[in-house]
């Protein structure tokens, strides 16, 4: 049976504690004897420890060992076949119905609020009923947890309690951290003969003063109104009795930051840390006593081989705050969030049929990668890498080399870039190819204007000619 009913008080034997002769004299009045086999005796000794039953829907207590039950009186007459036969009905309708027990901490929706008292669904039967003085602050609607005191009074309500579901709820959570010793923080109330009281959560705890941290020079009293670590070391339900250690907490504090830190984070926000491990996945970040992990796909909006391209060990630095597994203790975090999502304004800057001048990343076994400025990259097919029917990447360009490319695609929802340099190198040849063509058309062109303009020339020549020798040799006149 898992130990959550109660407090196995038991357990601190098992725990290595250099206490006061007073906190060794009241553990020995504590301790649990050894727990029988059975079950329900087993049950019965941890509800005497923690002074009463835990029972609640968020903290299911596992099932007992079914035992063969007779069945019902009413189906044992062989000679009334029928009447068993009626008696199904309501038997399995009431199957459908959660089975409670007084002292159960149920879960419920309130209902209906009225002078008289609170109604709430709690899944049964009869609707639950709380008492006026307990309904301060709900609302219809609202989901509580109350523990059942009757469970039918004379109305048929069930009569609940949300304070007293509230309190075991604290005695839970306190006998979780006991179990598990967790580094809690509590207020110190007062500094009394021996010791400090302490307030946890709403329960009353008192510190040895063995066990308080302190310096020779410094006073009880001092500490207070402070908040200060503890672990609980010894707890008693029954006597409303818990023991705590400041000095056995002291060492682990940081611990205390940590879950405080997890506690207040939520997603989307931007926290300032230090880079205090790089790992070949990504770059692990202290924010302030909790570390996170900033995946290689967070670091920057193009693909990054390793970390360290991006980051440096001791690096200080923001972080975008993109998952809290508060369970588990792991945070994910994100650095390329904070910058200028490149892709936005990928598809005003950058248009197809464009040239660019790029350097080639990395080379893959369908083509290479290319840097296309400090945040944007690209893709060149293998079929784009050449006009010549190349087998790998690695015949046509290396890691390094800047070559230029013609933006042949762009998918700025794909944050993807298509370039060619089989493009422009059969743009630069059908360049060439009119080039020549139209450099024979203009030979040609000139070759006949030319000539026209010779054979008019000579045309011209001769006319000139003509009239001149008309001047010079006149014709003579024949006298009669």
């Amino acid at each position: 049976m898992e130990e959550h009913s109660g407090t196995n008080l038991g357990a601190s034997k098992n725990n290595d504690l250099d206490l006061d002769s007073f906190i060794k004299q009241t553990l020995a009045e504590t301790r649990m004897p050894e727990q029988p086999a059975d079950g329900a005796k087993a049950e019965s000794a941890e509800k005497a420890a923690m002074g009463g039953t835990i029972i609640s829907t968020p903290i299911p207590t596992p099932p007992k060992k079914e035992e063969p039950k007779p069945l019902p009186p009413i189906q044992q007459p062989a000679s009334k076949p029928a009447s068993a036969g009626r008696q199904e009905k309501p038997s399995e309708y009431d199957a459908t119905f959660k089975e409670y027990q007084i002292g159960d901490i149920v879960k419920g929706k309130v209902a209906k609020i009225d002078t008289s008292g609170i109604l709430v669904d709690i899944g049964y039967k009869a609707e639950g009923l709380l008492p006026a003085e307990e309904g301060e602050g709900l609302k219809v609607g609202d989901d509580i947890f109350a523990l059942i005191e009757n469970l039918e009074n004379r109305e048929g309500y069930v009569e609940l309690s949300k304070k007293k579901a509230d309190n075991e709820k604290k005695w839970k959570a306190a006998y979780d951290a006991y179990k598990n010793r967790e580094v809690l923080e509590a207020k110190v109330t007062s500094a009394v003969n021996g010791g400090l009281v302490v307030d946890y959560e709403g329960i009353r705890g008192f510190i040895p003063a063995s066990q308080v941290a302190k310096k020779p020079e410094t006073t009880l009293q001092e500490f207070v109104g402070q908040l200060i670590p503890v672990k609980i070391i010894e707890l008693n339900r029954r006597q409303g009795k818990v023991v705590l250690s400041n000095k056995m907490a002291e060492p682990e504090k940081h611990k205390l930051q940590a879950n405080k830190i997890l506690e207040e984070l939520e997603v989307g926000q931007v926290k300032h840390g230090k880079v205090v491990s790089i790992k070949s996945f990504g770059a692990f970040v202290d924010i302030g006593g909790i570390e996170g992990l900033v995946h290689l796909s967070e670091l920057s909006w193009k693909r990054v081989n390793h970390p360290s391209a991006v980051v440096k060990m001791d690096q200080e630095l923001d972080v975008f705050i993109l998952g809290v597994d508060k369970t588990n203790k792991k945070v994910a975090l994100g650095l390329k969030e904070l910058l200028v999502d490149p892709w936005v304004t990928a598809g005003e800057k950058y248009k197809v049929g464009q040239l660019i001048k790029v350097k080639v990343a990395r080379l893959t076994k369908f083509g290479a990668f290319v840097d296309i400025d400090d945040q944007l990259e690209g893709l060149i097919h293998i079929s784009e890498l050449s006009t010549q029917n190349i087998k790998t990447p690695e015949e046509a360009v290396k890691p390094g080399d800047e070559v230029e490319v013609k933006i042949i695609r762009i998918s700025p929802e794909e944050q993807r870039i298509g370039l060619s340099i089989r493009q422009v190198a059969l743009d630069q040849e059908r360049k060439e190819v009119e080039a020549s063509i139209k450099e024979q058309e203009d030979k040609q062109k000139v070759t006949i204007a030319h000539a026209i303009a010779e054979k008019e020339r000579q045309k011209q020549v001769a006319e000139d000619e003509k009239e001149i020798y008309e001047v010079i040799e006149p014709k003579n006149e024949i006298s009669g």
